[in-house]
């Protein structure tokens, strides 16, 4: 995949990703696609994200912290700095049902931010929604995240089947209801990225009941879910203008 080499260096994330591989000795981990955690930190940066949820760890863990702390940095100096209503600013949420990958990821982080994640390890079960067959884990932070990124479970780690139909089967698709959950206390402004899993983002969009702008790229395949609704009061109207400002 081609990606764009300045950003990669001048983020600092090529160092950051260079230095986290150094944990990957045994060869057993995924390598890291620079063109996927490039996307990632861009969005985080732009979408001036405060705090991030995402389902399945990885380098991306890597990135959306690297990502949150620049945020972070650039809010500490802003001359008059809007109200942050979040009770976990500048923190990722990262749930995983696979306690291995978990760690994995945790070592990978060197300790400035490996102090911004929570790791989050939960199973993950066959659930039915309206007749539909999909999957929950079965304990999610109690957040409120400006931005979600899924690009978990694994098929392989959803738990029980429903009549027989599982995620075990070949060509079955994974169908996260996760998102849902938080739907309905999302702020204005609030964004859903949904890595590859075009079938699990289609399922998310009829579903979603708030105005939800959908786009997906078939380049990177990748889906991004925009709740696109007026602010609800100052702080969030004030947060929202941070948004797509060049970096302090």
């Amino acid at each position: 995949m081609s990606y764009d080499e300045a950003y990669w260096h001048a983020s600092g994330l090529a160092q950051a990703v260079a230095a986290a591989r150094l944990h990957d000795g045994d060869g057993q981990a995924y390598p890291p696609d620079p063109g996927d955690l490039i996307r990632l930190h861009q969005l985080v940066r732009q979408r001036f994200a405060i705090t991030v949820l995402e389902f399945g760890v990885g380098y991306s863990t890597l990135a959306l912290a690297h990502a949150l702390a620049q945020n972070e940095a650039d809010f500490g100096r802003l001359d008059t700095p809007p109200r942050l209503r979040a009770s976990h600013p500048f923190r990722l949420f990262s749930v995983d049902a696979n306690r291995d990958w978990l760690r994995r990821s945790a070592e990978r982080l060197p300790a400035a931010l490996a102090a911004r994640v929570v790791f989050h390890h939960s199973e993950v079960h066959v659930h039915m929604l309206d007749g539909q067959l999909c999957h929950l884990y079965d304990q999610l932070p109690d957040i409120v995240p400006d931005l979600i990124y899924l690009d978990g479970p694994d098929p392989a780690d959803v738990q029980d089947r429903h009549h027989g139909l599982g995620f075990g089967a070949s060509g079955r698709t994974v169908m996260a209801a996760d998102p849902l959950l938080f739907e309905s206390t999302l702020l204005p402004g609030a964004a859903i990225l949904c890595d590859g899993r075009t079938n699990n983002a289609r399922f998310l969009a009829r579903r979603l009941q708030r105005p939800f702008r959908v786009t997906h790229d078939p380049g990177g395949d990748v889906t991004l879910l925009e709740l696109e609704e007026p602010p609800l009061g100052r702080d969030n109207a004030a947060l929202r203008s941070l948004a797509g400002r060049p970096p302090a």
